[in-house]
């Protein structure tokens, strides 16, 4: 019978079924509540069956199970989206089949299912951690695989496994170096808004919330040393448009901005303020990145939006990784509009308000670099608190902030200074994204998470856009130190993340691990390899010392390869077991395998009297090889068996 017509064991059935939930669960963020559920049925059911020992289903009845179920998938294809439903049919085909299977013949298709679906969970995960969990559920499939084939007493041997995987490694690293990269050829669907980060509009209590998430935003590295922590303001997004209560971004966000390469000038670009960094942001289902300053490059992967600010070209779905050459100085006003829109008011809203913003005025004209430095003496010498839990806020938020609460986040003390600053006749802004971060002194570079989120102000002075964060002025702590700094102590407790411990360090240094993990694999990208490639061709110039080196590599090679051959043979020629079988070789076989060679020899030495002589040699010399340990018996040994090959195969039997 061959060994696809033996039936399959029910621990290789059980074990398919384990790795087919497993592939539920790495297709999570892919799957429904609902759809979810449903596969949870079909496996219980799939498992039950096991259990009870069940004849397979039969195609017809496969059928008839699937049939519906794709049906209902079908119909609700617009909410799953088209890439989702794909890995619904990818998932229900491997449950079908597991229904049927009884022959090793059936299993054989499924396991192909189960190599591309843990493949495809790759399009989820970029993670170390992940990568090594469907690395490792790829060889529980592979050893599957080797159970289908092999003899039921057969184990699956480490060495020789150990061997293959050496001898493939230099194959994939070098189609991973050299073998072309090729850009994302699909997006995600179906996100219609961000899982992290900031959105579209900026009302009081949308950092609070965002603050309590300690996910990951994006890491950092620097060619060269960091900037100082107080100009850690990565920009994100700018809020224009003002309706008295939460700021959101003006449409012209939506069209891309060509000139902004032209605005820094090529003195400023030499200047020492020029900051050239790495980012690797992590999944926001956005498409905004983070800079500092004013970006003067970036890398083609990104383009530019209006007010210096940058954005990728496509969804982040994935871990994105670009790098950006930046200005750390005040952003030069592009047009005359930009300065129009930055000065539209709320109409009538914030009454109280616009009062002492003209106020401010009369004292203090026009000017933006005097407003801002009264408005950080007034959060700075009256009643004002930075609080994670500040009171809610009605339809005059400013007035009640600024008049009754007087307690706020970065986003309360933003909006209310930009407020005042228009009002006051100055143009300005909100801008959101991240400030800080934890730099890691060791592996030198510097990790941002959610938690690090804030909202600060622009004001247009001179032609020049400058920064003011009035948090600095209520909570410094939070600038220099961190938001764990500015809050009470039962504050921090809403913040999440683990808490100081052996469990923090050991995450932190995971992190590290997953960091080298993405910037040297996952972010070696078309432009990293087109360097390799011009790398390469650099050392074409040295091509006759590379041949002689290579040469003299392969003659090392060759020569340590016959080296071991020659003492393996030697070892060979030197075992008695192989001289026997030289010796017999051209012999009449012994009646008993186990018969000395020495006495059949003798044997045959009285059965061919005619040959008795070259009998007695043949036997001289091999007693003289084996038993007195004279290895120079050996070559007239050989050259006897060589050179009389024929007389001694015409021997007669005794």
């Amino acid at each position: 019978m061959l060994a696809q017509e033996l039936q399959l064991s029910r621990r290789w059935q059980q074990l398919a079924v384990a790795l087919q939930f497993s592939i539920l669960l790495l297709f999570q963020n892919a799957f429904t509540l609902w759809s979810s559920a449903l596969f949870l049925l079909l496996f219980g059911w799939l498992l039950l069956r096991l259990y009870q020992q069940a004849e397979p289903l039969s195609p017809r009845q496969i059928n008839w199970l699937l049939a519906p179920l794709l049906l209902l998938l079908f119909w609700q294809a617009r909410s799953i989206g088209a890439m989702n439903l794909m890995f619904h049919i990818l998932l229900l085909s491997a449950v079908g089949r597991s229904f049927s299977l009884k022959l090793r013949r059936d299993a054989i298709q499924l396991l192909w299912v189960q190599y591309f679906a843990l493949s495809c969970g790759f399009i989820f995960y970029q993670q170390m951690l992940m990568a090594l969990l469907i690395f490792g559920l790829l060889a529980l499939n592979l050893m599957l695989h080797f159970q289908l084939f092999a003899p039921n007493s057969s184990q699956l041997k480490l060495k020789p496994l150990l061997k293959t995987v050496a001898l493939a490694l230099p194959i994939w690293l070098g189609l991973f170096l050299l073998f072309p990269r090729l850009p994302p050829l699909w997006q995600m669907p179906n996100q219609q808004q961000a899982s992290t980060g900031l959105g579209s509009e900026l009302d009081p209590g949308s950092i609070e919330r965002l603050v309590q998430n300690d996910a990951l935003a994006f890491r950092v590295s620097f060619n060269g040393p960091p900037p100082a922590r107080e100009l850690w303001y990565w920009r994100a997004k700018v809020y224009e448009h003002f309706d008295g209560r939460r700021w959101q971004e003006h449409s012209r966000f939506d069209r891309r901005q060509q000139q902004l390469t032209a605005l820094a000038t090529p003195a400023s670009s030499n200047s020492q303020n020029r900051l050239d960094y790495q980012v690797l942001a992590e999944s926001s289902f956005q498409r905004d990145v983070f800079s500092l300053g004013l970006p003067l490059s970036w890398s083609e992967n990104l383009q530019p939006r209006p007010a210096a600010l940058l954005q990728s070209t496509q969804l982040i779905s994935q871990r994105l990784s670009y790098q950006v050459s930046s200005l750390l100085s005040p952003l030069p006003l592009v047009a005359n509009a930009e300065r129009q829109l930055n000065l539209q008011q709320a109409g009538n809203s914030n009454p109280r308000s616009q009062q002492l913003a003209m106020q401010q005025q009369q004292q203090y004209g026009s000017d933006g670099h005097q407003l801002s430095a009264a408005l950080a003496t007034l959060f700075r010498e009256q009643a004002f608190y930075y609080t994670l839990e500040p009171p809610r806020l009605g339809a005059d938020a400013i007035d009640q902030f600024l008049f009754q609460t007087r307690s706020g986040f970065c986003s309360h003390y933003a909006s209310a200074s930009a407020m005042l600053l228009r009002a006051a006749g100055v143009p300005a802004r909100v801008v959101g994204g991240y400030q800080g971060g934890d730099w890691q002194a060791s592996q030198q570079y510097l990790i941002v998470r959610q938690r690090d989120a804030h909202a600060w102000v622009e004001y247009l002075q001179d032609g020049y856009w400058h920064l003011f964060d009035p948090t600095a002025a209520i909570a410094p702590e939070r600038i220099l130190q961190g938001l764990a700094q500015a809050l009470s102590e039962p504050e921090r407790a809403l913040l999440s993340g683990w808490q100081p411990g052996w469990l923090q360090q050991l995450a932190l240094q995971w992190s590290h691990l997953d960091y080298l993990w993405s910037v040297w694999v996952l972010g070696f990208d078309q432009n990293q390899q087109s360097v390799l490639w011009q790398q390469l061709a650099a050392l074409l110039h040295y091509w006759p010392l590379l041949v002689a080196i290579s040469l003299g590599v392969l003659s090392l090679l060759m020569a340590y390869t016959l080296l071991r051959y020659r003492q393996q043979r030697l070892r060979q020629q030197q075992a008695p077991d192989h001289w026997r079988r030289q010796v017999l070789s051209v012999l009449p076989p012994p009646g008993q395998s186990a018969e000395p060679l020495s006495h059949w020899l003798n044997r045959l030495a009285t059965a061919n009297p005619g040959q008795a002589e070259l009998l007695q040699q043949l036997r001289q010399h091999y007693e003289q090889l084996i038993f007195a340990g004279n290895q120079q018996a050996a070559y007239p040994l050989q050259q006897l068996i060589k050179r009389e090959r024929k007389q001694l195969r015409a021997l007669k039997r005794p």
